[in-house]
């Protein structure tokens, strides 16, 4: 199963395909992202937006201006199913926009579902028999000329997250469990209010024994942490110890201010390693 898709490079082109959106209510999203050294930070490199019928739409925020965008991620008249949306909708912040009707695929599925592992993979495995190819999961989206396989891969993980999506409340209401799991898996809006500056949480050590899910991504986390330690030729404890990734796989924080809650970053260790380490939970979550 490939979708048909169309990649967007200027911006009259992308406010044409967003015209041909407005009779949607609902769309799969997902985001590609690069680490920029120099700055610190992680960018958005593409945007896909599956609808339910037509192309998956991958814009190239290299070369469309992102404010396009903005009528239809700000919308919430358009649900946007996402898996792990928490880093979606951060890595969306982070470029300025403000999502408004995010659905978390992941969410509904520990709802819906009892699987060993709720990543993107493991999800469209036990619905669809699908093996999804993650193998361009780590690959340079920051490059150009993007593969041919690249944009493929982008476009596949949201036409599938769609019809995850579709399958999942198809389940749920047979389960008669749709209202309450739509409502713990619709993220909050960001408003004014959550942007203005958060008294600091003390930070708490994790509660209960890890789930096998989570000890894979501990693990995987281990691997970034070692590869960090190496790069900077300093021992693996000090970019952070085993308990601070154990939190992290607990809790799934998305963004920067959310590691705040995490134990051992404080803001030096976040401003250092904040956004690299999102983007290692991000990779972890949907491998």
């Amino acid at each position: 199963m490939k979708p048909v898709f169309r990649f967007i490079t200027d911006d009259a082109e992308a406010r044409r395909s967003l015209e041909d959106l407005k009779p949607q209510t609902a769309v799969g999203l997902d985001t590609e992202t690069y680490w920029e050294p120099s700055a610190n930070r992680s960018h958005v490199s593409l945007v896909q937006i599956a609808p339910r019928a037509g192309d998956v739409l991958v814009f190239d925020l290299q070369k469309v201006d992102i404010e396009i965008l903005r009528p239809l991620i700000e919308s919430a008249d358009v649900t946007m199913a996402a898996h792990n949306a928490r880093f979606d909708e951060g890595m969306l912040i982070g470029a300025g926009l403000k999502p408004a009707a995010f659905v978390d695929t992941l969410r509904l599925a520990r709802t819906a579902l009892r699987l060993p592992s709720y990543s993107l993979a493991g999800v469209t495995a036990h619905l669809f028999g699908i093996e999804l190819d993650k193998s361009f999961q780590k690959s340079n989206w920051r490059r150009r000329p993007l593969s041919r396989a690249q944009l493929e891969y982008a476009a596949m993980d949201a036409f599938i997250t769609l019809r995850v999506f579709d399958e999942l409340q198809r389940i749920l209401i047979e389960q008669g469990k749709l209202e309450m799991a739509l409502r713990a898996a619709t993220l909050a809006s960001p408003s004014n209010e959550a942007r203005a500056p958060r008294k600091r949480r003390v930070p708490q050590p994790p509660p209960r024994p890890l789930t096998k899910e989570e000890r894979q991504v501990v693990m995987s986390l281990k691997k970034w942490r070692l590869a960090k330690a190496n790069q900077l030729n300093v021992p693996a404890y000090m970019i952070c110890p085993d308990r601070t990734l154990e939190h992290l796989a607990m809790d799934r924080p998305a963004t920067l201010e959310a590691l705040n809650s995490i134990h051992g970053l404080g803001e030096s260790k976040i401003a250092r390693f904040g956004a690299e380490l999102l983007e290692a939970l991000n990779q972890a979550l949907t491998s």
